[in-house]
């Protein structure tokens, strides 16, 4: 359709006024809905509506496979990936896939940059994660009580 209302902060386009003034509040910065539980503020009136959702434990979408309830559709449509086994995320230096974007920075940076930032402080061994070197810790210098 027609989109006669242009933002003149960037090249988007709009069909109705009022959805341009939404739009307006990201480049003023102005951000006029506050949490009533927190103070937080926000540009977008649906934005703290799913802000609110975590003061409140509300988790109004339920995994239709396993019942498991989310406080946002992203973080469930995230989670459907577990049981499609979909991996969308392809490492650009191998045949593997993610299934998210956080696994595959991780692939990459302990298989193809051997990023090891996380070092024992007992025997100079590096680890990708905290996790990692406290397992580590635990299985080869429980002696020294690490």
């Amino acid at each position: 359709g027609e989109k006669p209302h242009a933002c003149p902060h960037c090249p988007k386009r709009f069909g109705r006024e009022d959805i341009l003034r939404t739009h307006l509040l990201l480049h003023t910065g102005r951000k006029e809905h506050a949490c009533a539980t927190c103070g937080k503020r926000f540009a977008r009136k649906f934005v703290l509506t799913a802000h609110e959702r975590v003061h409140s434990g509300e988790r109004p979408y339920r995994c239709p496979e396993c019942g498991k309830d989310f406080t946002f559709a992203s973080n469930l449509n995230d989670h459907l990936r577990l049981h499609t086994r979909q991996r969308p995320y392809p490492c650009p230096h191998c045949e593997h896939r993610s299934t998210y974007s956080s696994d595959l920075t991780r692939h990459i940076a302990s298989i193809h940059t051997r990023v090891y930032p996380h070092t024992c402080s007992i025997c100079g061994k590096g680890f990708r994660t905290p996790g990692e070197l406290r397992k580590h810790c635990e299985r080869q210098h429980a002696e020294t009580g690490y």
